[in-house]
């Protein structure tokens, strides 16, 4: 029974625990406060005034008993006159008591009817000093005898009638405060119940209150908890009747929300492509050194005299070694990509133009091309003495070695996917906005459903397609992507299987010159 009864008052305990830090228990707590405050400064307001007008009605009628009997002091006092017991004239529960000049008590008369207070301890003391003073002061002032008794007093000196002006004693009319204490108590245990009633009802009508201004906020709790729990694809719902506070709440939270899913998904597509960039970069490592390996054990353990063997030995290794300084350039470049673009520095402003790059070019493509015809802006480049006139004086903002690189990968790109006898073309156009230059060729073409992934790192595709097998990496089209993007520009292909593909790259337009200009088909 004893525990039931613990266990009861704990939980209560943490209920009122929990409703105090909530925001209904914060509202109403200081709701509380300031009805407290209130109430106090007006019920002392209250007090003060329904006070001051009962003592002064005890002054007016002190006064107006001192006016009463005024002519009969001087009787009972000077010419001993016994004086009544009670007084026809004195209001009722008020009394006079007389002191001689000397301060001894005399005696004292009452009024007709009921006394609410022993007086004997009052009549019984002498005049004190204090008394003393009140008498020359001739104003009413309260008194508290030794039984806590309160009264209200005004002390009158009784004097000679025969112009000598001889004190011949004091009169002290007094009034008790029962009645007035008592009226003052019952107004303020009234005004207590009333403040404490009002306080009550204002607490369940603001707690109701509260409730349907206050439901966003729970829902808002309701859904950050299951936001929490992993349901980041969750929203805020958007009430159309609510608080403009809690409207930008919302649209400041759901903002925050979006940010939060765009970064973890691309947390998790960073993961997923690292883990494939590994998984590939492993891949393409593993067969060139696989077949070095396996020709150096050949090689090692001796008895191959056969020459013509020894020399496909070596090409093959030479291939193989040639190809891992490719991959392993293309991965230092997209390092270094991302190493720019991660430092936070502004982007510095390059340029540079066609004519600076394609004379370079073109002694690396010549080999590769074979029967195939490179053409720009439909000129025929393979004849040198034609090169001049053929490239266009194009400005693009990237480095002479970068846009080097981009057009070697995406020419080295169509020669393996277009047949011998046909023909890849550079086209450039330029305007006011911006600056073009696209590679088209008329070979295979790319399957839609590797389009979306044609620019992804180690992205081949359909490797049977490819006329030199094994030699791709699949970082070309990465690289160009990369470098394209980091410069300002934007990349895009056109393609259809059997027709051909085209890369268009385009950059903000870096001169107004007039340059020679082809509309892309």
């Amino acid at each position: 029974m004893i525990s039931k009864i613990i266990n009861y008052t704990l939980k209560v305990h943490n209920y009122f625990k929990n409703w105090r830090k909530s925001l209904i228990g914060q509202l109403l707590l200081r709701l509380w406060f300031c009805f407290i405050l209130f109430f106090i400064i007006i019920g002392s307001i209250q007090y003060d005034a329904l006070k001051n007008s009962l003592y002064q009605g005890v002054e007016q009628n002190l006064l107006s008993d001192y006016h009463s009997i005024r002519n009969s002091m001087y009787d009972w006092l000077g010419r001993s006159v016994l004086p009544p017991a009670k007084f026809a004239d004195l209001r009722p529960g008020n009394f006079v008591a007389f002191y001689s000049a000397d301060s001894k008590p005399k005696f004292i008369v009452y009024s007709y009817g009921r006394i609410n207070q022993d007086m004997s301890t009052f009549i019984k003391q002498e005049l004190n000093f204090n008394l003393y003073q009140k008498a020359l002061e001739n104003e009413p002032f309260i008194y508290t005898d030794s039984l806590n008794n309160r009264y209200m007093l005004l002390v009158q000196p009784v004097i000679t009638t025969d112009f000598q002006n001889v004190i011949l004693g004091y009169a002290i009319i007094g009034e008790p405060l029962y009645e007035e204490d008592l009226v003052l108590k019952n107004s303020i245990k009234t005004y207590i119940l009333n403040a404490l009633l009002v306080l009550l009802i204002s607490t369940f009508l603001v707690a109701y209150a509260l409730q349907k201004p206050l439901q966003p906020l729970l829902n808002i709790s309701a859904t950050a908890r299951k936001i929490a729990g992993g349901r980041y694809d969750l929203r805020l719902p958007y009430y159309q009747k609510t608080s403009f506070e809690i409207e930008q709440l919302q649209e400041a939270l759901n903002h925050m929300l979006s940010q939060m899913e765009a970064a973890l998904n691309t947390e998790r597509k960073a993961k997923e492509n690292m883990s494939r960039f590994i998984a590939d970069a492993s891949h393409e490592l593993r067969t060139p050194h696989t077949s070095i390996r396996g020709f150096l054990e050949i090689l090692q353990r001796g008895g191959v005299e056969d020459k013509e063997i020894l020399n496909s030995a070596h090409q093959t290794m030479l291939i193989e070694t040639e190809r891992l300084i490719r991959l392993t350039e293309s991965l230092l470049t997209l390092n270094r990509l991302a190493q720019e673009e991660q430092s936070g520095e502004p982007p510095q402003q390059y340029s540079c133009s066609l004519k600076d790059v394609i004379p370079e070019l073109l002694p690396l493509l010549n080999p590769m091309l074979g029967n195939r015809t490179l053409k720009i802006n439909t000129y025929e480049i393979n004849k040198e003495e034609r090169l001049e006139a053929a490239i266009p004086d194009q400005i693009l903002p990237l480095k002479p070695d970068e846009l080097k690189q981009i057009l070697f990968n995406l020419l080295n790109n169509a020669i393996q996917y277009t047949a011998d006898n046909g023909t890849i073309e550079i086209i450039t156009g330029t305007d006011k906005e911006k600056t073009t230059i696209a590679v088209k060729d008329n070979g295979q073409g790319i399957p839609p459903e590797d389009l979306p992934h044609i620019f992804e790192r180690f992205f081949r595709g359909d490797r049977s397609r490819s006329r030199t097998k094994g030699q791709g990496s699949g970082l070309g089209l990465a690289i160009v992507s990369e470098l394209v993007r980091i410069r300002g520009g934007e990349i895009k292909v056109d393609s259809a299987l059997g027709i051909g593909s085209t890369f268009i790259i385009s950059f903000p337009t870096v001169i107004s010159e007039s340059l020679p200009r082809t509309d892309l088909q």
